[in-house]
């Protein structure tokens, strides 16, 4: 008789004690790891690699690296082992048992599979699968059979603390249950909900790019983070976690997201924003970029003001834009040759016919600095042979002389002095020549007219696109994709090639900057995640999917929907898509919320400023007792959460965020509408929905959009004076 109290289920002792063997196996293999490696599962140690005489240092590296790897798994597995349980039994064959775990375990002494890893081709049974008739893709091709149990699992802390099995209580409850919970202060993996469509997406095809169109709450950025974990499993022998990158809005989001591939096992993943790419590239040559939030200053513009600054920023990154600069450079590459070739003391080392053969054809696939550089290697080579033809010239004439001088003159001091002279003479040509050629190459780099990268973009400016140049020469963000193509082409990018790129909140970029880093990784598939309805910078990102899919990727990218939002209670969700309904937006399917029910949001009038803040701090207080733990205060910008957090972040024990933060620390939170956009927290304030702050407008529709969709519970929306007509009850 067991002692420990079990869940109340039929086959709940039977489930335990197949839960103990799995840990023994787990245990054992720590074991076995530990005695290999000399780490310590758990723990933070330095560990000596032993060198392995017979292996290739890179290989003795990478294997001593999985095998820390792995030790990390197991110990993450040791808590939690395994999380459903699968029976299914092949067309023909015998019944077949699988436990699903984050991590696959094998028993080392009778090879098989003691708990299967969640991305192997049999998990899409329980991701996609129902209990009857099924099939899956296997390495060997499609099993068909039948799904004869599906049993969801909860071990915590090495022990069982749940199991139900699908068809006595619906996936949809244990759904509800998980979502259901209070938010921890990081993004959350969720290997044990994925949903089918989410499924769909985290397993498509490595060899084709995919676009994501993910409604509010649909989990995308989850769903890219493992897909990389995915395919980092699935095609192990020839992708590596450091050759496969995701870009991420700004730091503080890229704090936010920073433990999901960590608890996935995946580690050197390299994770960046689009302007931390850039950096790395350009190194010190990146010139200093104005700090501005063009997201805040639109907000305190009018619809026409944003349109006349947005159509800028529209045609900087623009495909028009990216060809207009690549004729520009190869221009430039023309214009920089110096026109006569190259010449010295009358010897032509180089005509302008062989120099452009040499320069635009052998030397191509060179920057243009390199070029610079590589060509002098071999002007310096035809240097120094037309400065041993201009010696022999001078030796020869020297020797003539000097036979003359022999023929008539006796032999004696006279004619030796004579000769003394005459050598001397020629000893001074020979260093004249070597002086000319020493003073030649060192004014070589004078001949190639090139400005840093700062001065080069300006001229393209200047020449090719005047209405764009800056009236006060200031540098910003939306000119990184000119800088990085003028870097790349003239002094080269410090990138490392990637295989795969992740773009999160993909709808704010340009396609200039999707077609720069495709440029600048030719092997590398894209996985883009975004939402149209998001889609608050839309002044430099994109309107349609079709602005990608035919002119940057040429009809070789899939677009898949994410439509059910399992973030939002029905009702969070049906006020704001009543909210994102007056912008529709073409082709767009609608968000269908999970069915979780929830308090209804309520929108509240304050009287006047005071009443305001003393109801946000009533509110504040009233979620804190209900064990909600990460509350955000939501203003419409920068200035006005700054002047909130003096007002009553001291009361509340706040914390102010902005978008230099670059730690995620959860708690009560001020912060603007600028970074709300793919956070969630578990009660949202909306601290001013007012119709003066939110007039009817469609950008201003989008920003509201996103702020009503952050919360996972709780949605308050205040306004002083009237509510924006944008508002439902409006």
């Amino acid at each position: 008789m067991l002692s420990v109290k079990l869940p109340d289920h039929p086959a709940a002792e039977e489930e335990y004690l197949h839960l103990q063997q799995a840990r023994d196996t787990i245990d054992r293999e720590i074991a076995e790891v530990e005695s290999l490696t000399g780490a310590k599962a758990g723990e933070c140690m330095d560990v000596r690699m032993e060198e392995d005489p017979d292996e290739q240092e890179e290989v003795t590296i990478q294997r001593f690296t999985a095998q820390l790897d792995r030790l990390r798994q197991l110990t993450m597995a040791s808590g939690q082992a395994y999380f459903a349980r699968l029976d299914f039994t092949p067309s023909g064959s015998c019944p077949e048992t699988w436990y699903l775990g984050r991590w696959g375990v094998l028993d080392p002494v009778a090879l098989t599979p003691v708990v299967v890893d969640w991305r192997s081709p049999v998990a899409n049974l329980y991701y996609s699968g129902q209990i009857g008739k099924m099939d899956y893709e296997a390495p060997d091709g499609r099993v068909e059979g039948e799904l004869t149990l599906k049993r969801m699992l909860t071990v915590k802390e090495r022990e069982l603390v749940s199991l139900f099995d699908s068809g006595i209580v619906s996936q949809e409850a244990y759904l509800q249950g998980v979502l259901g919970s209070v938010s921890t202060d990081r993004l959350r993996e969720i290997v044990t909900t994925i949903q089918a469509e989410q499924n769909i997406v985290i397993r498509h095809p490595l060899s084709g790019h995919l676009l994501v169109q993910g409604a509010a709450g649909s989990g995308k950025t989850t769903i890219a983070l493992h897909r990389i974990a995915y395919l980092l499993y699935t095609f192990r022998k020839s992708l590596r976690p450091e050759n496969m990158m995701i870009l991420a809005p700004n730091p503080l989001f890229l704090s936010y997201i920073s433990q999901v591939l960590p608890d996935l096992g995946v580690d050197r993943v390299v994770q960046t924003t689009f302007e931390g790419w850039c950096r790395e590239g350009m190194g010190r040559r990146m010139p200093r970029l104005l700090r501005e939030s063009r997201l805040e200053k639109n907000l305190g513009l009018s619809e026409t003001e944003r349109e006349q600054t947005g159509r800028i920023v529209r045609i900087k990154g623009s495909l028009a834009m990216m060809k207009k600069l690549e004729n520009w450079l190869d221009h430039l590459q023309e214009t920089i040759l110096p026109p006569g070739g190259f010449k010295m003391a009358g010897v032509v080392l180089m005509d302008r016919t062989e120099l452009e053969s040499i320069f635009r054809q052998d030397l191509r696939f060179f920057p243009l600095e390199q070029r610079i550089a590589e060509l002098k290697k071999i002007i310096r080579k035809r240097v120094q042979s037309a400065v041993n033809l201009l010696k022999e010239r001078y030796a020869a004439n020297a020797e003539q002389l000097a036979g003359r001088v022999r023929a008539a003159m006796r032999e004696g001091a006279a004619r030796q002095q004579k000769l003394r002279e005459l050598y001397t003479v020629r000893d001074q040509r020979y260093k004249e020549i070597d002086d000319r050629a020493e003073a030649y190459m060192n004014g070589y780099r004078d001949k190639f007219p090139l400005p840093d990268l700062a001065g080069l973009y300006r001229a393209f400016l200047e020449e090719c696109a005047p209405e764009l140049h800056p009236e006060d020469g200031s540098l910003r963000q939306e000119d990184l994709p000119m800088l990085v193509m003028i870097c790349q082409a003239v002094f080269g990018l410090k990138t490392k090639p990637m295989k795969h790129i992740v773009i999160d909140e993909c709808q704010d970029f340009s396609p200039f900057q999707i077609e720069m880093l495709k440029k600048t990784n030719p092997a590398a598939t894209f996985s883009l995640v975004g939402d149209l309805y998001q889609g608050i910078r839309a002044d430099e990102g994109i309107r349609s999917w079709e602005e990608w899919r035919g002119p940057v990727f040429h009809d070789q990218a899939d677009l898949k929907q994410l439509t059910v939002s399992y973030r939002n209670t029905v009702e969070i969700m049906d006020l704001a898509q009543k909210v994102a309904g007056r912008y529709p937006i073409e082709g767009i399917c609608e968000t269908k919320p999970v069915l979780r029910h929830g308090e209804t949001p309520r929108i509240i009038r304050a009287g006047n400023e005071k009443e305001r803040l003393s109801l946000i701090r009533v509110q504040v207080q009233a979620w804190r007792d209900e064990g909600y733990h990460s509350i955000a205060l939501i203003e419409k910008t920068a200035e006005q959460a700054k002047k909130l957090f003096r007002q009553i972040g001291l009361d509340l024990d706040a914390h102010l965020l902005s978008e230099t933060d670059t730690e995620y620390r959860g708690g009560v939170m001020v912060l603007p509408a600028s970074i709300a956009k793919g956070m969630e927290f578990d009660c949202v304030g909306i601290c001013d929905a007012s119709a003066e702050n939110f007039p009817d407008d469609e950008f201003l529709c989008r920003v509201l959009y996103v702020m009503m969709t952050r919360p996972l519970h709780r949605l308050c929306i205040w306004h002083r004076g009237a509510a924006s007509p944008m508002l439902p009850q409006a």
